[in-house]
């Protein structure tokens, strides 16, 4: 059950991985046509080039995240944690709960 699972999980990478390439570069390449034919400009190739570049940066964030599993998942700074969550640790180290004013 295990090995079929695993097919499953890489089938559906391989698919991800197409529609992700599809959908960078596609929009990249309608903004650019877009662009050329209201301004006149030749920015398509431009654009063919940025989604062609953004479509292999996701390819290989979802990849490295894919095989990597939880070791690069995106971890939180640790003065997020102190600014969002301050009630898990204290800062003063009084531990009393007290407004220390």
């Amino acid at each position: 059950m295990k090995e079929k699972r695993d097919v499953m999980e890489t089938l559906f990478l391989i698919l991800q991985v197409g529609i992700t390439m599809l959908v960078t570069f596609g929009l990249c390449f309608a903004i650019g046509f877009f662009l050329d034919k209201y301004l006149g400009t030749k920015l398509l190739w431009l654009f063919i080039i940025l989604g062609i570049l953004s479509g292999y940066r996701a390819v290989y964030l979802l990849i490295r995240r894919h095989i990597g599993g939880k070791a690069y998942e995106r971890k939180e700074p640790e003065w997020a944690k102190k600014a969002f969550h301050p009630d898990d640790e204290d800062p003063q180290g009084s531990g009393s709960g007290e407004d220390p004013r």
